[in-house]
């Protein structure tokens, strides 16, 4: 090539006096312009791809920096996975699959999922009314005839959270069966909120209730001839070869199933039992993996289990904005479909962003209130947002005359009293005659307990008791000064 280049050169030099020289000379620009694409083209491709290589990678420990944040505040134990630009672009797991054997999270872990088991009952719904079998409209009574006040309830109500149908969390016995292994049958289930009266029209509120799905788990059932488990493996699983999702997380015998904690930190391990599967059913019973839910992103991506059609209806709001087993909300001026599932012990957070075809699959083996504002923390980074990373708590100093005005004695229940105790300056809290622990002022009237997921607010009103608010986990107790 510099032989040829030498030539051309030659050639200009020999017809430089020439009476055809602007003719020559623009082939020779020519020439020196075909060389210079020739040369330069590829270290210019290179160039681009190296450019995007160090942008993906600053991506990926952006993603890792916001995760550890989230990790250092006790809030993110278990497996991430981030699908962007048309790949499998971020997949790490965090902390302990079994903190007392050493057993670090890995992409194989297998976690609960809660709530996002949800979007598995409504996506069954939808492909048995693609399938003619009914249609979202039917009365909830076509299906469960005996069930009270059910011609004024349709199957749309349910999947939307309208139905006004009693939350079968607020029964006792109900959430206190939920930490049993106590085998329970369909019509028991029920019993605990069938009989008591709506809490509006059907159609005219939004209400987040278990009930509603537990309900459509039947309609399943009563439609196919099958168990709900049977219906969804069938219709979802075994087509998307999602071969580690199943429902019996209690029987489940894996290497990689995770222990679920209500709280872990480097000092402190409190494990929670697992709630019973018969009770949280078609509302919250399927555990998975990161890369099982990933196939079921490209699944519903790729309308391989149900329509495009069907898909958008699915996944248009409705009141308050959810859809068909799905929240839909505005990021950035973008549709974001998603949907969480926390139980003690378990956290899952699965987002996806259709026009820029990003999914984020978040799943912890801890009680964390904190998944879904670190996957949108997430999203953030990948669209160039400004964000926020969690800080640790920070004790205050309260004046002394202000710290006098909690100490007391609160009732919690008939047989718990807890003392709020000011020693030298100090306060501390304890539960009847159990050791004290110090609480820490993160603001007046707010503290907090060290190493701990516990945080008490008192709550002072004119002419009425002095309360105080418990809140650990996801539960919440009130208790009034005696």
């Amino acid at each position: 090539m510099a032989a040829h280049l030498s030539e051309t050169l030659l050639t200009f030099n020999f017809f430089k006096h020439d009476t055809m020289r602007p003719t020559y000379y623009s082939l020779f620009l020519g020439c020196l312009t075909v060389l210079f694409t020739i040369y330069c083209s590829p270290f210019k491709a290179q160039n681009t791809t190296d450019i995007n290589l160090i942008k993906q990678e600053k991506k990926k420990q952006e993603i890792d920096s916001i995760i550890k944040a989230y990790a250092s505040i006790n809030k993110f134990n278990g497996t991430a996975l981030v699908h962007y630009q048309h790949t499998t672009f971020f997949e790490k797991s965090y902390g302990w699959q079994d903190a007392e054997k050493k057993l670090p999270n890995q992409n194989k872990s297998i976690y609960q999922i809660a709530s996002l088991t949800k979007s598995f009952t409504a996506l069954t719904i939808i492909k048995l009314c693609e399938e003619g079998k009914l249609s979202v409209k039917d009365p909830v009574s076509k299906f469960i005839p005996d069930y009270p006040r059910v011609s004024e309830i349709t199957v749309e109500h349910l999947l939307t959270h309208s139905s006004g149908i009693y939350e079968a969390l607020r029964n006792k016995e109900y959430f206190r069966l939920l930490h049993t292994t106590e085998p329970i049958t369909k019509s028991r289930e029920i019993s605990f909120f069938k009989d008591e009266p709506l809490d509006f029209k059907p159609g005219t509120q939004f209400s987040y209730t278990n009930s509603g799905y537990i309900l459509l788990g039947i309609i399943i059932e009563k439609i196919t001839g099958q168990t709900y488990e049977e219906a969804v493996t069938k219709m979802i699983l075994h087509p998307l070869k999602m071969t580690h999702t199943g429902f019996d997380y209690p029987s489940l015998k894996s290497p990689y199933k995770t222990i679920p904690y209500s709280y872990l930190s480097k000092t402190k391990q409190e494990k929670t039992e697992i709630w019973n599967p018969e009770l949280t059913g078609p509302a919250g019973q399927i555990y998975s993996t990161a890369e099982d839910l990933y196939k079921y992103y490209k699944g519903l991506r790729d309308y391989s289990i149900v329509s495009k059609e069907s898909l958008k209806k699915a996944t248009t709001p409705y009141l308050s904005g959810y859809g068909y087993g799905w929240f839909i909300d505005d990021l950035y001026g973008k549709k974001l479909i998603n949907h969480g599932g926390n139980i003690e012990g378990s956290t899952s957070y699965f987002a996806m962003l259709p026009d820029d075809d990003i999914c984020i699959i978040l799943l912890n083996n801890i009680t964390s209130k904190k998944l879904e504002k670190a996957g949108n923390t997430i999203l953030a980074a990948l669209l160039d947002q400004p964000y926020n990373l969690p800080k640790p708590k920070k004790e205050i100093t309260l004046d002394g005359s202000v710290l006098k005005k909690y100490a007391g004695n609160y009732e919690l229940s008939e047989d718990t009293v807890i003392h709020i105790l000011n020693e030298n300056g100090q306060l501390f809290i304890q539960n009847n005659n159990d050791p004290k622990i110090r609480m820490l002022a993160e603001k007046e009237d707010v503290f907090f307990l060290p190493d701990d997921d516990t945080e008490i607010s008192f709550i002072f009103k004119k002419d009425e008791k002095d309360v105080i608010i418990i809140k650990k986990g996801l539960s919440s107790k009130t208790a009034e000064k005696l």
